[in-house]
């Protein structure tokens, strides 16, 4: 029984010694390679030395490297996507629609409502009646006239690219405009009314808006873009 622990002392020595033996060897390695390193940095300078001996440097002309753009100011970017929403640019999509002109005579049911001649009688009530489900909305609340007709004329013709054939346009009712007239309402019937590829209109039924809306039907186009 005592040799057999005598044996287990000795190797457990026996390893001790091996764990120092190794720690002992590792750290002169590290502190061979600290004093090798100043030695190593001046041989791999001589060595870039040696080889760029033969590059000629280049001539100073003076010239400096164009600075990049600099980046438009938030307000400015927000300022720029709003003028392209509402039409504030070279590109109009709405030449040669005028503002006025007595359109009353064209329009049906109260004034509520317009079908254009090619069209069946019938076409506004089936509007009303969601035969065609509305598949974009315009929102013009807080735009200028002039802002408003270019961005309902864009509207049209971004719908018609996209083969969408019913859509609503939102004019509101007024409540929020100087003595509570709604400018924009009588306005939006006579740019629709302009507009050949309207088919017709009617004001929308109140779960989607009521008097502040109107619901349009398009003509019928093959979409151009995938």
């Amino acid at each position: 029984m005592r040799s057999s622990k005598g044996g287990l002392a000795d190797l457990k020595r026996l390893h001790q010694a091996a764990r120092q033996a190794q720690a002992q060897a590792e750290a002169e390695r590290a502190s061979r390679q600290a004093a090798a390193a100043p030695a190593r940095a001046a041989d791999d300078a001589n060595a870039f030395r040696h080889a760029t001996q033969a590059v000629t440097p280049l001539k100073h002309t003076g010239r400096r490297a164009p600075a990049p753009p600099a980046a438009a100011p938030a307000s400015d970017a927000v300022a720029m996507r709003r003028a392209a929403a509402v039409g504030e640019n070279p590109a109009r999509a709405d030449a040669g629609v005028s503002d006025g002109g007595d359109v009353a005579h064209l329009l049906s049911e109260g004034g509520t409502a317009f079908v254009r001649a090619d069209a069946a009688p019938d076409t506004a009530r089936n509007l009303r009646r969601g035969q065609w489900p509305a598949g974009a909305e315009l929102d013009l609340h807080g735009l200028r006239v002039e802002q408003a007709r270019h961005a309902v004329l864009s509207f049209l013709d971004e719908c018609l690219e996209h083969g969408i054939r019913c859509v609503r346009i939102v004019h509101g009712k007024g409540y929020g405009s100087q003595g509570l007239e709604p400018v924009l309402k009588d306005k939006v019937r006579t740019w629709l009314v302009q507009k050949p590829d309207v088919m017709a209109f009617s004001q929308a039924p109140e779960r989607e808006g009521g008097a502040g809306a109107l619901l349009v039907l398009l003509r019928q186009t093959t979409s151009r873009r995938p």
